[in-house]
């Protein structure tokens, strides 16, 4: 049976892999950041040395996006790009496949049309800057890579935006959603596996954009979350909610290379 190594065990995309993961009866180990700090390069080799895991699914991931812009920004970088880089450099010595999770905040969000896997990249928030680093870490490092971009990813585990809106509406008549914010909304589910699809049916290495079909805005996502709540739901512009960090207005990713591998989208 294949050893497989969890990064960012406890979080949202941490926990619905695990949870698979026992659906299918896979074997793992998986780490919070108390169990392994991935920022302490020492303790991430030790810990690659007495597993020596085959596949390494690297969920860990400083996500905290507009304190990343101030007080969080070296844990940012020193979780995204230097922890990410500790992963890859162990997984290569152990000679482990990798899973890395990205996201489409590595694009500017200025592309009326879809992103492609290929297109130049144009991080606008210390977060994107950050994640685009790691991906960088990890080409740079090792050829057995997946590099995942998602987006907007919702799921049953941890807080996500379809939670907050859920929480929202038990306690407000009205809510206002930004509508100038177009994306495609991720099931955690889904994204964990295709996450695993790719190891399991050794799709070719390399970058891949994964979400479900459809795109929305903000408020069209929140109005369909809500659809079935008696709460009033109205469209506003971005500048109604000032943020630290810049929200691409437009970051539709392209699925065309994720559909090409017969992944049920």
């Amino acid at each position: 049976m294949t050893k497989i190594l969890i990064t960012g065990a406890n979080g949202q995309l941490g926990s619905e892999l695990r949870n698979l993961l026992d659906e299918r009866g896979d074997a793992y180990d998986a780490f919070d950041s108390k169990g392994l700090d991935i920022t302490d390069k020492q303790a991430v080799d030790a810990k690659f040395d007495a597993l020596k895991p085959e596949v390494v699914y690297h969920c860990a991931a400083y996500t905290a996006v507009d304190n990343a812009e101030d007080e969080g920004k070296q844990a940012n970088w020193k979780v995204n790009e230097d922890g990410t880089r500790n992963v890859a450099e162990a997984a290569k010595r152990v000679d482990a496949k990798m899973v890395y999770i990205s996201t489409d905040y590595v694009f500017d969000g200025t592309n009326p049309d879809e992103y492609q896997v290929d297109d130049p990249t144009n991080p606008k928030n210390e977060y994107g800057k950050a994640k685009l680093a790691g991906e960088r870490a990890v080409k740079d490092t090792m050829n057995d890579h997946y590099i995942i971009r998602t987006s907007w990813v919702f799921g049953k585990y941890g807080k996500n935006f379809v939670y907050t809106m859920l929480r929202l509406a038990k306690d407000h008549d009205k809510l206002t959603v930004v509508d100038d914010q177009f994306g495609r909304p991720t099931w955690t589910r889904t994204l964990a596996e295709f996450m695993i699809y790719l190891v399991d049916n050794n799709q070719p290495f390399g970058t891949y954009q994964l979400s479900n079909a459809g795109s929305c805005s903000w408020y069209e996502f929140a109005s369909e979350i809500l659809k079935d709540k008696e709460v009033e739901v109205s469209p506003v512009p971005s500048e109604a909610y000032p943020q630290k960090a810049y929200r691409p207005r437009h970051s539709i990713m392209s699925l065309d290379k994720a559909e090409n591998t017969r992944f049920k989208i």
